[in-house]
């Protein structure tokens, strides 16, 4: 008959109860969609919106060593039909980079193809992804006029480009969950 000690009961119980809150950070990293508000006039659709944007120890350890970060926001629009699947009518990938420059400390966002002077600068790296998750007023063109009488939704997510990563790390990054960084699809209806 095994006899197990108060002290080894207590210490198994301790260590059990800690598992969870030691695989939250790990848990905690990722992508999500917060919210999106879609408005469409005539050809032009108007998108503001946030996105919970929270990286593993990897990526934020490869940004502070000088490897920027693309961030490609998908956004495809549908006109709902009642009886068969729905229309796409058009999908953008809007791209931002997030990069850190060592020299002055700062962290920056910006376009992709954006000069250094056109990006926003900031002295720490949650200030920058919180500017990086958000939206304000983004214009998409619409190639053709969007019926009066019709109703329309968005599809969104976010996702890390891995192929946008310098080439000896890819590999890496697509075999590591560390770098699997993607939101969900989520659907938001367009306002008229």
């Amino acid at each position: 008959m095994a006899v197990v000690r108060p002290g080894r009961l207590a210490l198994c119980t301790l260590v059990t109860g800690m598992l969870p809150l030691l695989c939250a950070p790990a848990l905690a990293a990722g992508f999500a969609v917060g919210a999106i508000q879609p408005r469409a006039t005539e050809r032009i659709l108007q998108v503001n919106g946030n996105f919970d944007l929270s990286l593993t120890p990897k990526v934020e350890e490869a940004i502070g060593k000088g490897i920027p970060i693309q961030l490609v926001f998908d956004l495809r629009l549908y006109r709902q039909r009642p009886l068969i699947w729905d229309e796409r009518i058009k999908t953008w990938d809007l791209r931002r980079e997030l990069s850190y420059h060592a020299l002055s400390g700062q962290y920056l966002v910006g376009g992709v193809s954006a000069v250094p002077a056109d990006r926003e600068s900031f002295t720490s790296l949650n200030e920058a992804l919180t500017e990086l998750g958000t939206l304000d007023t983004v214009a998409l063109s619409i190639d053709q006029a969007l019926a009066a009488d019709a109703a329309y939704r968005l599809d969104v997510r976010v996702r890390l480009d891995i192929e946008a990563l310098p080439s000896l790390l890819r590999p890496v990054a697509y075999t590591s969950r560390d770098w699997n960084l993607n939101s969900e699809w989520t659907t938001w209806k367009v306002q008229r």
